[in-house]
């Protein structure tokens, strides 16, 4: 009987200390969100691995175009055009940034679509030592007068999130 009441002893101690340290980490991951720091036009983000900076990246301008195609499916309020930059400091594998990596949300809180819009400068990949630089097109659900525009850094949850002013 002695050998039962330790085990449940035992097993209601192990519950609680376990209770205790998951609401802990629950506080840490959320003082970690909160945060987060929001990056403007021009300022760089490195991206690190391992303790060295792999690659940097940067926005360089938001602009508005009244380029139209008239073959698009959609009908946005607004077509912006996101300019930015990036360079390979260190990364092995070949570094390219593109529509992929970006998710742009218009002032009305809309996750927003690529368009169709001519673009002069587009991404190429670069390795080690190289930058480059590209051009994305984006149709707003609504008129707005900034973006935020959240990067995926490495497709592995490294995100960094922008607001940025369109001009």
């Amino acid at each position: 009987m002695k050998k039962i009441l330790s085990i449940c002893l035992v097993l209601l101690t192990s519950f609680a200390l376990c209770a205790c340290s998951s609401e802990e980490g629950k506080e840490t991951n959320n003082q970690t969100k909160t945060e987060e720091k929001i990056y403007g036009v021009g300022e760089t983000i490195t991206y690190k691995k391992d303790g060295q900076e792999r690659v940097h990246f940067t926005v360089n301008s938001v602009s508005n175009t009244s380029d139209r195609n008239e073959f698009a499916d959609s009908q946005p309020e607004q077509v912006i055009i996101i300019h930015y930059s990036y360079e390979n400091i260190a990364s092995e594998e070949d570094v390219y940034f593109s529509s992929v990596n970006f998710k742009v949300i218009d002032e009305g809180g809309n996750v927003c679509e690529t368009y169709p819009a001519s673009i002069n400068t587009y991404p190429q990949t670069a390795p080690i030592g190289t930058k480059s630089e590209g051009e994305e097109a984006y149709g707003l659900k609504q008129q707005s007068s900034k973006i935020k525009l959240v990067v995926d850094l490495d497709y592995f949850g490294n995100k960094v999130t922008y607001e940025l002013p369109i001009q």
